[in-house]
């Protein structure tokens, strides 16, 4: 019982207090033995007494080798970072832009390990089991910790209680966007089309987020389309541009350079306002829905049980590394926007984003799938 309490302490708590908590329970221990007549002076030198002793002595050698490890992370070894998704997206950008900054911050070797399916619920499924010794983490998202829960039925983790979130990077909004050759110039046209042509428009997804943000669309606009989900976010946008499907709901930096290169068209961003690189791109709430304010965020966590100097560590290095002028001007070139959070920050965030989801999906009647 009390090993078990012990290994829960290790597990869970931070290391600069782990040696104080496991000196008090070897006091205890000791106490209890004696109070139950299993431990006198005499047994104390007994086999009993010779097995309380190394068995403390372990404990105490191994909260102090994981206490040396905290402080030194990362020494030289890698860092796993897994991500969800298929590389070509923003979060796939933004992590292997993260994994870069930490390296240069901490040293080690911070490494992208792309783990896409079921729609980011795999790969987060495995982080969430990881072994939580600060050398793997996980890239979280509005996908995956904000909107899942409440888009399937069967989510094989909890996105706050199995996961310490270290911070936020960034917070992208989203384009609808059609094949250049689709018959609407604007988005008042296309919703005028989608009205005449009931479950004949189809839209493709690779993430919980772009799904959402068609479903909201079509809920405020009153129009019927059929979503066709996808393994990756690329392989949905290459669908729309062979005219497999006729519209998407795609995050900024995925649809920019298809749009500049004249395959895809952009008929409004999901932003309150127009983006300052897009002006010529109406929001689609000045285009008759003000209600409709969609973005995605990318935050970083690890499993939980990480140690809290660990924690410390990488949330102190994310919010140096995204305050740096060079590290946003590297974000600005992709079009992403930075939006940093402290581990508390982030911590209450994931909390208040779920409930603000949980409201939104009742009020709108979707029910998860």
């Amino acid at each position: 019982m009390l090993d078990d309490l012990v290994l829960q302490i290790l597990r869970r708590s931070g290391c600069l207090f782990v040696l104080v908590i496991l000196t008090t329970l070897i006091g205890l221990r000791y106490v209890s033995l004696f109070r139950r007549n299993k431990l006198n002076y005499t047994t104390l030198g007994s086999k009993l007494g010779r097995r309380i002793v190394l068995q403390s002595i372990a404990m105490a050698t191994f909260a102090g080798r994981v206490a040396a490890q905290a402080i030194d992370y990362p020494k030289a070894q890698t860092v796993k970072i897994l991500l969800p998704f298929a590389a070509g997206s923003a979060s796939d950008t933004t992590a292997r832009f993260m994994a870069e900054e930490l390296q240069k911050s901490l040293g080690g070797n911070f490494v992208v390990d792309n783990r896409p399916g079921a729609n980011g619920l795999i790969g987060t499924e495995q982080g969430a089991k990881s072994i939580p010794n600060g050398y793997t983490l996980i890239m979280t998202s509005s996908s995956t910790h904000s909107l899942a829960p409440f888009l399937y039925k069967k989510v094989p983790y909890d996105p706050v209680k199995d996961f310490i979130h270290i911070g936020n990077c960034i917070d992208l909004p989203f384009v609808l966007a059609v094949k250049s050759d689709f018959p609407a110039n604007n988005f008042q046209e296309f919703i005028d089309y989608a009205r005449k042509n009931p479950d004949k428009l189809a839209y493709g997804y690779g993430t919980p987020s772009s799904q959402l943000g068609a479903q909201l669309l079509g809920s405020m606009a009153g129009i019927q389309t059929l979503g066709v989900s996808y393994k990756s976010h690329p392989a949905a946008v290459t669908d729309l541009i062979s005219g497999q499907t006729q519209f998407m709901i795609l995050d900024i930096s995925a649809a920019l350079s298809q749009i500049k290169a004249g395959r895809l068209r952009a008929l409004a961003v999901t932003s309150t306002k127009r983006l300052s690189f897009m002006a010529e791109v109406p929001s689609i709430a000045e285009s008759g829905y003000p209600e409709y304010q969609y973005s995605a965020w990318i935050g970083m966590a690890a499993p939980v049980g990480t140690p809290k100097t660990i924690i410390e560590k990488l949330s102190a290095a994310i919010q140096k590394q995204l305050s740096m002028p060079e590290v946003n001007q590297r974000f600005s070139a992709q079009n992403i926007p930075i939006a940093i959070n402290t581990q508390q920050e982030q911590e209450n965030f994931v909390k208040s984003n779920l409930e603000v989801w949980r409201k939104r999906f009742k009020e709108w009647k979707i029910e998860p799938q």
